[in-house]
């Protein structure tokens, strides 16, 4: 391996600021000025495969980014992940991210493997807004699939709310009106409590359920007062997908 030679590969095809040093066998460390938000920089190294090369981060990204307590691994996220990883040819074997080398080409495999990196990082970095909304188009489109126009979604009770302090995720209509409560965190979950108490408060009729992000999340005592309250919960989308429906024809809400 030429390393003063692919150092200039790589500085004409990215940037000048690119440094490769050996370690170990067949190991090369790529020094590269790209980073996460917070400032790290990312993890690139050139490595052999038998007769092949390939670039990988060696897990560091990913670990890297569970430091935020992101999570890859279900609902529309890691659609998003796994189609930009197809996109700029990269691998996920096990949380490393690969890049084979094709044909000699190392600056193609390497910007490839940079571009890819940075856009995974981009994705994660839009954390909290971006993923609640994530959450919530895939609990809408369930519901959607579910109820169809019966669906109504942020929910403001017209008479007794009218500025909605007690808003309810997804309201659909019925004899006895049913009420979804999508849930991501311990905040959201108070004040799923707070609207169902409130309405019992007014004498309303209704039907609960909760169907959560991740039950695992949220705090102890939020979720006991939180079950002590809700008529019917789910620890997860997924959890929903494959239970709610035989608990809506129980209650004959599904024709």
């Amino acid at each position: 391996m030429d390393i003063e030679s692919l150092e200039k590969e790589f500085r004409k095809k990215v940037c000048d600021e690119i440094e490769i040093f050996s370690e170990g066998k067949d190991r090369f460390i790529i020094s590269a000025p790209f980073t996460f938000e917070d400032g790290d920089f990312l993890n690139v190294v050139l490595k052999k495969n038998g007769n092949g090369w390939y670039f990988t981060d060696e897990g560091h990204t990913f670990m890297h980014l569970s430091y935020d307590d992101l999570d890859f691994e279900r609902g529309k996220r890691k659609e998003i992940i796994n189609s930009v990883l197809k996109t700029h040819y990269l691998e996920n074997d096990s949380g490393e991210l690969r890049c084979s080398v094709e044909d000699n080409y190392f600056s193609d495999g390497f910007y490839t493997f940079i571009q890819g990196l940075i856009k995974v990082t981009d994705i994660a970095f839009t954390k909290r807004e971006r993923i609640r909304s994530l959450f919530y188009e895939e609990f809408q489109e369930y519901l959607v699939g579910l109820f169809g126009d019966k669906c109504n979604f942020d929910y403001k009770e017209p008479n007794k709310d009218p500025n909605g302090k007690y808003p309810i995720d997804c309201y659909v209509e019925n004899e006895i009106p049913l009420f979804i409560f999508g849930i991501y965190n311990n905040d959201k979950c108070r004040d799923s409590m707070i609207t169902c108490l409130t309405f019992e408060r007014w004498g309303s009729s209704f039907t609960s359920v909760g169907i959560f992000e991740n039950q695992e999340d949220i705090n102890k005592k939020v979720l006991a007062r939180f079950s002590d309250v809700i008529e019917k919960q789910y620890s997860s989308l997924s959890s929903s997908k494959e239970r709610l429906p035989d608990y809506l024809n129980k209650i004959h809400m599904l024709s």
